[in-house]
């Protein structure tokens, strides 16, 4: 039976190159077992270790239902430097998944679980967040991504598995802006998610040779591009960006309960122990690292 407590061994298998120092690693688990039980939900994350140069956090983003795990990761330090000089066939061990990801089902048609933040109510077993008594509605609506830099990594998972997340009817509208083109991730999938209709606006920090697009901080697109209607919202990004994304959204009377964010930043051993991660009484690895908005607004440094 698989322990998410006990790292275990996972071969590379595949190396792909998103930027100049970013590289999309697949892995596959060496005991059979685990590939066929290792079930995350978008947004959890995965403890990923080489001995002798440490363990940190990464957020899975593989397609669901796929007998392999893959991992977006920029080389920013000793462990992901030494993970970046490795081959296909060398090995590292993964332990997870971990915490509560973005609130949806995939039981059915797919669909959002009607969320609220506060202790009460009943945990819905899929997700871990807490459900309105006596709801049965999954409370459909449309999905608006809002991310910049690395926050797209989380949510390419749910974005590959739209129908079954979220159901055939439903739209999903990306906001997305790099510092730079080049640094765009995924870039060479947006015309397969454009034909499966996901909307993708896309905008880099400042104005660049063979840039034709929009130009500023991810609020820009909010200026230039109308939002889709009756939505909730999937925020992920550099923390700086969250207050003025927040804004924008308020500006367009999206309501807190449907605003839903990652503080995948904060994290560091994934099990509560370290206590790192800890926003006012919630740890992240163990309560999050997705939380609703609500949930969070009213706790100083949180955001």
């Amino acid at each position: 039976m698989h322990n998410p407590y006990q790292s275990q061994p996972a071969k590379i298998v595949d190396i792909s190159a998103q930027t100049d120092n970013i590289k999309l690693f697949r892995f596959e688990f060496e005991k059979k077992i685990l590939a066929s039980n290792f079930n995350f939900k978008p947004g959890q994350f995965v403890e990923l270790s080489i001995p002798g140069f440490g363990e940190s956090p990464f957020a899975p983003c593989n397609a669901p239902g796929t007998k392999y795990l893959e991992l977006c990761i920029r080389n920013t330090g000793k462990l992901t430097e030494k993970l970046h000089s490795l081959k296909i066939g060398e090995r590292v061990g993964i332990r997870g998944p971990y915490g509560n990801g973005w609130p949806i089902v995939s039981k059915g048609s797919g669909g959002f679980l009607p969320v609220i933040p506060a202790k009460a109510g009943i945990q819905d077993e899929e997700s871990g967040f807490r459900v309105k008594h006596g709801m049965t509605d999954r409370d459909r609506k449309n999905l608006l991504i809002v991310v910049g830099g690395l926050g797209l990594i989380p949510l390419r998972t749910l974005i590959l598995g739209k129908d079954k997340f979220l159901g055939k009817d439903s739209k999903i509208q990306i906001f997305y802006g790099a510092r730079l083109p080049q640094e765009m991730l995924f870039r060479y999938e947006y015309n397969r998610w454009r034909a499966k209709g996901v909307e993708i606006n896309l905008t880099v920090d400042k104005k660049c040779p063979d840039w034709v697009g929009c130009v500023g901080l991810v609020p820009t697109l909010f200026n230039q591009f109308p939002l889709i209607e009756n939505v909730k919202v999937f925020l992920c990004g550099p923390p700086v960006m969250y207050k003025s994304v927040l804004e924008k959204l308020k500006e367009r009377g999206v309501a807190d309960e449907d605003i839903f964010l990652s503080l995948e930043r904060r994290m560091h051993c994934g099990l509560g122990v370290c206590q790192h991660c800890g926003v006012g009484s919630y740890y992240t690895c163990k309560d999050g690292p997705v939380f609703a908005y609500e949930q969070i607004k009213n706790i100083p440094g949180a955001i």
